[in-house]
């Protein structure tokens, strides 16, 4: 069933494709392609080739989330995402942006800049003024589930995730952020265990009667190379055969690095299972 996620004054519509979130780390140490787009120039073109491959919205960040990442101040965040973002949403007055970051002040630097969806790794649970940001400027959420330390591995509990999402969307929704302006993301790769991961996968349609349209973010992940043993930047393939997969489970969105090979794995399996 489709239906219209608002962001801004931007409209997207959920159910009739699988939406493609492209990665744009502006960061040097993030776990799978940190020091790549540094300079304003590498990541026009990374957004260029982003785009052209299929991708409907760019998430820019610059902190890494990595396991033992160094967390960096508001101020150097934004130092690093300032010139970027402008020189994006004047190339692309009409994309669709992300920010990814987990301080509520540099989201709310991003959307005056133009940034039309805040994606939060906490889910609204870490930066208490996260919230009032999303409500004054009308922007899109991305709520995340993240397992905090300490947990037990092979523990994971769709019923906690669940209820998490349920809470944190009545306070969204308390603070005047509507259903319609929300994605729920179970945060694949915080906190879990290898199998704790795949756990997740398989019960998606959990997190399908929520409200809220349904995000995932497999990309390059520790579970996939479990797998396929080989490290993140040889694990396209495999992340493009999870989100083909995830499809099935009514996902709106998937957040990847190679757009082009999760472009022609979900065409498919939207046509499998969408067109019917």
């Amino acid at each position: 069933m489709s239906r219209i996620f608002r962001c801004r004054d931007k409209e997207v519509l959920l159910g009739a494709k699988t939406l493609i979130m492209a990665v744009v780390n502006v960061t040097p140490d993030s776990f799978s392609d940190g020091g790549q787009y540094l300079q304003v120039d590498q990541i026009l073109a990374r957004v260029e080739d982003a785009v052209q491959s299929g991708a409907d919205v760019i998430d820019m960040g610059a902190e890494s989330t990595r396991p033992g990442y160094e967390p960096v101040s508001a101020d150097k965040e934004w130092e690093r995402l300032n010139e970027p973002i402008s020189a994006v949403r004047s190339a692309w007055p009409n994309l669709c942006l992300s920010i990814d970051t987990q301080k509520a002040w540099v989201a709310e630097q991003a959307v005056k800049a133009g940034v039309d969806i805040v994606n939060d790794i906490w889910g609204l649970s870490r930066d208490s003024d996260m919230a009032r940001v999303v409500a004054d400027y009308g922007a899109g959420l991305v709520m995340m589930f993240n397992r905090t330390p300490p947990w037990e591995p092979g523990r994971v509990d769709i019923g906690d995730m669940t209820e998490f999402f349920h809470r944190q969307i009545h306070l969204a929704n308390a603070v005047g952020i509507p259903d319609n302006r929300i994605l729920i993301d179970p945060g694949l790769g915080f906190g879990y265990s290898v199998g704790d991961n795949w756990t997740v996968l398989r019960c998606l349609t959990e997190f399908r009667n929520l409200g809220a349209g349904l995000l995932l973010g497999p990309s390059r992940k520790r579970f996939l190379g479990s797998v396929t043993e080989k490290p993140p930047q040889e694990r396209d393939v495999a992340t493009a055969t999870a989100c083909a997969l995830a499809v099935s489970a009514g996902v709106d969105v998937v957040r990847v690095h190679n757009v082009e090979a999760a472009w022609d794995a979900l065409r498919v399996a939207d046509e499998w299972y969408r067109h019917v």
